[in-house]
């Protein structure tokens, strides 16, 4: 299978296309599709990277990507147990924006549609508390033809005017990439992912990219927005935010764990990327489990 660009299996004309995951672990390759992606997540916790944005998936969170955005759901490493017994779930819709461009675009009712979707450039998590999106797509589990249409729909009108989503990349702009960028950067990406518990240098990343060390740094900023430092920062606090869940280890132990040497300078990056220093990072995870 390509990871770049990632083909999603469907007839050429369908407008929306459900699709069930239940596996092991997500696809964990970086790659990007023309579609637009709305995904719910039933089961499973790990990393979202899209663009400039690193934060975590979990059960109930529903996302919604532009359409040629790379980006990559990466469960945690429990999940790559072999035998192990946790499981991955999510149900995506996927919409078509070709379809829209091509044989809807004329069609009055969908006028403004294809527009919405150009705006789409990045990623946005979804409020869905009255549950609207959520009942929809399971009942799109076992619809086709006309009523698959309305359902679908149904969804867009919310996505569109109903103040629902919250944009989680910093700067606008993703950029896609082409097949060569994108099996570089899934390389990449993949290493930081499995190696960040540890210290990473700068010519072992350019290594994996077949790059010297001035021009990977180029290459990476231009697509991340990020110096390796920073990207590294953000991927192990974010491991961090998850093993402060354990009141068994200890913040030092949780620096550790995470692929920070220095204490000092974990709660200052820490503080810098949540607001809270990791002790009350810890007592706010504590009070939303009471």
């Amino acid at each position: 299978m390509k990871v770049l660009p990632f083909k999603i299996p469907k007839p050429e004309n369908e407008f929306i296309r459900h699709q069930v995951d239940d596996v092991p672990h997500f696809y964990d390759k970086l790659h990007q599709h023309p579609e637009v992606q709305l995904t719910r997540i039933f089961d499973g916790v790990g990393k979202l990277v899209v663009g400039d944005y690193i934060g975590r998936f979990q059960p109930r969170d529903i996302f919604l990507l532009g359409p040629d955005i790379p980006h990559v759901f990466r469960c945690d490493d429990d999940f790559y147990v072999p035998g192990g017994d946790r499981r991955a779930h999510m149900e995506t819709l996927f919409f078509d924006v070709q379809v829209v461009a091509k044989h809807l675009v004329h069609i009055e009712e969908f006028f403004g549609l294809l527009d919405f979707f150009k705006t789409l450039n990045g990623c946005y998590r979804v409020d869905d508390g009255d549950h609207f999106i959520r009942k929809r797509i399971l009942r799109l589990r076992d619809m086709d033809g006309l009523g698959r249409l309305i359902v679908g729909l149904e969804v867009l009108q919310r996505l569109r005017y109903g103040h629902v989503l919250h944009r989680l990349n910093k700067m606008g702009n993703v950029k896609n990439y082409s097949k060569k960028e994108g099996k570089r950067m899934e390389k990449v990406m993949r290493f930081l992912m499995e190696e960040s518990h540890r210290p990473v240098k700068l010519s072992e990343v350019a290594g994996v990219a077949s790059m010297n060390k001035e021009a990977f740094c180029r290459f990476f900023k231009e697509r991340t927005r990020k110096t390796l430092t920073e990207f590294l920062n953000e991927v192990r606090i974010t491991n961090a935010c998850h093993l402060l869940g354990n009141k068994d280890l200890s913040i030092s132990q949780v620096a550790q764990e995470s692929g920070f040497t220095n204490l000092s300078y974990f709660n200052r990056v820490f503080k810098r990327l949540n607001g809270k220093t990791p002790k009350e990072f810890r007592v706010s995870l504590q009070k939303g489990a009471r």
